[in-house]
């Protein structure tokens, strides 16, 4: 847990849609990665939710999560918030139990005797509201 993770899941982060409903959430590190640098999981009122049912938006674009690992040039800047969907109905203005697991792969710095990126992870959890 750092100084910046209280910034990851803001007050207006839950939010229904069309289709189900998204998280905006912002990056807790000083720098902008890459989409392929990041990792998440996701609990609902308790419940995890599925990574094959995670869509992440970015800059306009979607892509689904196993796309991940592909997507080295697609950045997620410092003050942009990128967006974690799922196709699950939630009802607006009742509050939910969030439990977002974001984690960083920082790949300039390397640690340990097999030079891993550095692993910044955090766990938010947030009774939201969702709007």
């Amino acid at each position: 847990m750092g100084p910046l993770d209280k910034y990851i899941l803001k007050e207006d982060a839950l939010e229904a849609t069309e289709n189900g409903f998204q998280l905006k959430f912002q990056s807790h590190w000083y720098r902008a990665l890459p989409l392929s640098c990041m990792d998440f999981s996701l609990k609902l009122n308790g419940q995890e939710i599925e990574k094959s049912q995670f869509k992440i938006k970015a800059n306009g674009n979607e892509y689904s999560y196993d796309e991940l690992p592909e997507l080295d040039k697609e950045w997620l800047f410092i003050l942009d918030r990128g967006i974690l969907e799922i196709p699950q109905p939630l009802e607006k203005g009742k509050a939910y139990d969030i439990e977002f697991k974001y984690d960083l792969h920082i790949p300039y710095i390397l640690v340990g005797p097999q030079a891993m990126p550095l692993l910044a992870s955090s766990v938010v959890h947030k009774n939201l509201i969702c709007k």
